[in-house]
């Protein structure tokens, strides 16, 4: 699996599709959604109707983050538009809602991700870490993109790389927000499996060759 996860929020839409081509040609196998209600974030993206779209004309496997108040409401809309990994927010959840949601994401077939921001402490994960598939680890604030990489995500991701260890935890690690060729090293190094990669990729004058230096810099490592 390629461990680059391109997001499609920083594309002009007008060009999307010349985009995803050119994804699909560089060996990507996911593309990540970012959703978002308006609430949650302050800006509206889209919903399920775009996952459709996508997979009707592309081979992708899809990656849905719900940046959403509610996400028990959004899930069931995401499973039935084919979306393959889903992650909602601990910050958007109680946590017996939490967990029955991890549980209703993998009953359906797909994997469940759980989503905490840079100053969520990660204890908020803990308790979920067995029942999750992967974690996604905001390195920057959700809702915009084209923001800087916070430095102290490094820490965070190795400190919960441990924590997954220590609890004979199977789920992945993965990181989004402001990653370029040298923080994705530096990433992996700390423990992430995972990189979700915006805004250096839509602005690159050269897709193919922007994703070869990211995959130079980091490769998939689960068996």
């Amino acid at each position: 699996m390629n461990p680059i996860f391109p997001s499609i929020l920083s594309t002009n839409f007008f060009d999307l599709e010349a985009k995803l081509r050119a994804f699909a040609d560089s060996g990507i196998d996911f593309i990540h959604l970012d959703v978002m209600d308006g609430h949650f974030v302050d800006p509206i993206s889209f919903g399920p109707s775009l996952a459709r779209a996508i997979r009707a004309k592309f081979p992708f496997r899809l990656d849905a983050h719900l940046m959403v108040s509610n996400p028990e409401k959004a899930v069931p809309h995401f499973i039935q538009a084919g979306v393959d990994w889903i992650s909602f927010h601990a910050e958007a959840a109680g946590a017996e809602a939490t967990a029955g949601l991890l549980g209703t994401i993998r009953a359906s077939g797909r994997k469940a991700g759980l989503v905490l921001n840079p100053d969520t402490p990660l204890e908020r994960l803990r308790p979920y870490l067995a029942a999750a598939d992967y974690v996604l680890l905001m390195s920057v604030f959700p809702g915009y993109g084209g923001q800087s990489f916070i430095p102290a995500t490094l820490e965070r991701a190795a400190q919960l790389k441990k924590e997954i260890a220590a609890r004979n935890a199977s789920c992945l690690l993965q990181v989004d927000g402001g990653i370029h060729p040298d923080n994705a090293a530096l990433l992996q190094q700390a423990g992430a499996d995972l990189f979700v990669v915006g805004t250096a990729l839509f602005n690159a004058a050269d897709i193919p060759a922007q994703i070869r230096q990211l995959t130079n810099h980091v490769h998939w490592s689960r068996a």
